[in-house]
């Protein structure tokens, strides 16, 4: 088998219905749909089997207490029995032809070529057609790498296949009791040792709930505070330019304040401590107010 497309979800029973028709419509059609339901409480269960009945490809549903969205992926990369693995997340859809775009490009690389590469990467956009963050005309579509997209400082979330058993290698290395480390964690390490393939094209549509990650990014970054530590040091140890390193640096010192590990100020630049201080007391502040507008 190619493709798993891996969804992992909770409580989003109302929206599953456009993942599952952007795979009805898919024109290459040797794809697995493995589902792992984050404990929801919703008729999530209910709405999968009722797709099992009629869809044309295999469907997998896993239910599970609730352990966040990383780790779902972790657990999906030892379930998926494709060659490729792609998360199509349970509130996006896609254009017919996505799988047989990332198919058709990775098919143009030689033999020898597809053992240096881990997958390819694509745009998305919303739903008006307007291209999340920025496009990949910055990048080369062949020869570069994830930490040279980091580098460049490509902005807006992008849609990744990638090799599972590339991805099985550089998993998501969680702290205890901490729930969320960024995508980009991962995609770093693969890019310390594989390329990809870049195509500036859109294949994927985004459509944020406010419930989401994407929208309460700095809620779960504050509450994962030693994993964002983790991503920092990382982003750091990649950087090839002053304001990357020094960016990073900054990052860091401001989630050691979050994590309550106040020793790690007394290192590195002044300034850098400084600026990590001002952006915790500004999350701090953020994460307050929005509290009290919700009541």
């Amino acid at each position: 088998m190619k493709f798993t497309v891996f969804t992992p979800t909770y409580n989003r029973a109302k929206l599953l219905s456009r993942v599952f028709e952007s795979l009805l419509a898919q024109t290459y059609k040797d794809f697995e749909w493995l589902i792992i339901d984050d404990g929801s409480t919703d008729d999530t269960g209910k709405v999968v089997d009722n797709f099992s009945i009629i869809a044309p490809f295999p469907i997998r549903y896993f239910w599970r207490e609730n352990k966040g969205k990383v780790a779902s992926i972790n657990e999906a990369l030892d379930l998926a029995e494709g060659e490729f693995f792609l998360v199509f997340d349970s509130d996006d859809w896609c254009t017919a032809d996505a799988l047989e775009v990332f198919m058709a490009t990775w098919n143009s690389l030689s033999e020898e070529e597809r053992g240096e590469y881990s997958g390819v990467s694509c745009l998305k956009s919303f739903v008006n057609g307007k291209i999340v963050g920025e496009d990949y005309k910055r990048m080369e579509q062949f020869g570069e790498t994830y930490v040279d997209r980091f580098n460049k400082r490509i902005k807006g979330d992008k849609w990744e296949l990638i090799r599972t058993d590339v991805h099985r290698k550089y998993r998501y290395d969680l702290s205890s009791g901490e729930r969320y480390l960024a995508p980009e964690y991962s995609w770093l390490l693969i890019g310390k040792e594989f390329k990809t393939v870049f195509i500036n094209r859109s294949l994927s549509v985004v459509e944020y709930q406010t419930d989401g990650i994407s929208k309460n990014n700095i809620k779960h970054r504050v509450g994962s505070s030693t994993n964002a530590m983790k991503f920092y040091c990382l982003a750091n140890q990649c950087s090839t330019s002053i304001y990357n390193s020094t960016k990073s640096e900054i990052n860091l010192k401001r989630f050691a304040l979050h994590a309550g590990k106040y020793g790690l100020l007394s290192e590195g630049a002044v300034i850098a401590s400084i600026m990590g201080f001002s952006l915790f007391f500004h999350d701090k502040l953020k994460i307050t107010l929005r509290k009290k507008s919700r009541g």
